[in-house]
């Protein structure tokens, strides 16, 4: 919990090149490394780096807007970020390292059903920040309240075959799809 507390905090502050970023963007580039730390396949990985990757459909320029606030981060555990931005046709057609993470820079509505299936045979973490995508099937996200809370689909962790430690799983909100 400590953690998670740690990376919301020193993540928060947004880059001038993210004030104009909407601020539930700026809320899931902070939120979205804690998730990423509480993925146990991290332990996994043999490299250095970790590979996360800003994926977008038609805009190009929101993503690389977004770049720097995840590559301010610099490290998550012991794992240096290799941030790039990549659209979902060229996503789609790759072979990312199974312990990467995914965040969605933009709505992805028609292809959503191609990105899910990409994620849970490639085992990787996807992150959304826009309300309603962990309900339609997105791994993770956060919900905003009285406060911000992580949110997780249950059932895409399953599919996905990605294990999220149990004091992170104690503080998401959890969805399970029927």
């Amino acid at each position: 919990m400590a953690a998670v507390a740690l990376l919301l905090s020193q993540s928060w502050l947004p880059s001038l090149a993210q004030d104009a970023l909407s601020p539930r963007m700026q809320i899931g580039i902070s939120i979205m490394p804690a998730i990423v730390a509480a993925n146990k396949r991290l332990a996994d990985n043999d490299t250095q780096a970790l590979p996360v990757y800003i994926v977008y459909q038609n805009n190009r320029h929101l993503a690389e807007q977004l770049r720097p606030g995840l590559e301010k981060i610099g490290k998550i555990r012991t794992y240096t970020l290799q941030v790039e931005s990549i659209s979902l046709t060229d996503l789609l057609a790759s072979d990312p390292v199974p312990s990467s993470a995914i965040f969605i820079a933009e709505p992805i509505n028609d292809d959503l059903g191609d990105l899910l299936d990409f994620v849970q045979q490639q085992r990787v973490l996807l992150f959304s920040p826009f309300e309603g995508d962990v309900e339609r099937g997105v791994a993770t996200g956060f919900r905003v309240t009285d406060k911000v809370l992580p949110m997780v689909n249950m059932t895409s962790l399953k599919l996905s075959n990605i294990q999220l430690k149990a004091f992170f799983l104690r503080v998401a909100v959890k969805h399970e799809q029927e």
